[in-house]
């Protein structure tokens, strides 16, 4: 008895080592922007996961007389559904619901302001992990909207804005 109960234990161990459940990516378009985007996603059971993003941005923009400085961050969660029953999570088509909040300050020619926004939307995607049953590569692509409310400080009032925005997104990772 003994054996059997050591043999399924190591049997469920080492199968649960070989499934990936969690992934971490990056999104590369942020980078031709300043900004660096890293996400982490666990898959929570086969059919659900959530992913937790953190963004820093940091900026400098020349105009012909102008230099402007922005920094900002922002965090946002997601709740993923996958809909496939050959895979497992976090594989396949996910539909999620996402919050989204990020602050940003800027300065050009001695002025100073601030922007804040809170956003809640829904993404639908598809996320391929390739590579072995242990590790893999992963690509994330998303598409979906987003309400948007911002609120502004200071010298910068042309970006405030409250509505609804289309949203894409693409990620690169690793899963494991």
């Amino acid at each position: 008895m003994k054996k059997l109960v050591i043999t399924i234990f190591t049997i469920a161990l080492l199968g649960s080592l070989n499934a990936q459940e969690k992934v971490i990516k990056v999104n590369p378009a942020g980078f031709a922007f300043g900004a660096a985007q890293l996400s982490y996603e666990r898959a929570l059971n086969s059919n659900s996961a959530f992913e937790l993003s953190l963004t820093y941005l940091k900026t400098k923009v020349n105009f012909v007389t102008t230099e402007s400085k922005i920094s900002g961050f922002g965090g946002e969660l997601k709740y993923k559904i996958y809909f496939s029953s050959s895979n497992d999570a976090p594989r396949g088509w996910y539909a999620a619901p996402l919050i989204n909040y990020s602050a940003a300050s800027g300065s050009s020619n001695g002025e100073e302001g601030k922007v804040s926004a809170f956003s809640g939307g829904a993404v639908a995607g598809y996320q391929w992990i390739f590579g072995g049953r242990s590790t893999g590569f992963a690509l994330d692509l998303n598409l979906g909207a987003q309400y948007i409310s911002s609120k502004t400080s200071g010298y910068i009032t042309s970006v405030s804005y409250d509505g609804i925005l289309p949203r894409l997104g693409v990620s690169l990772g690793y899963a494991w």
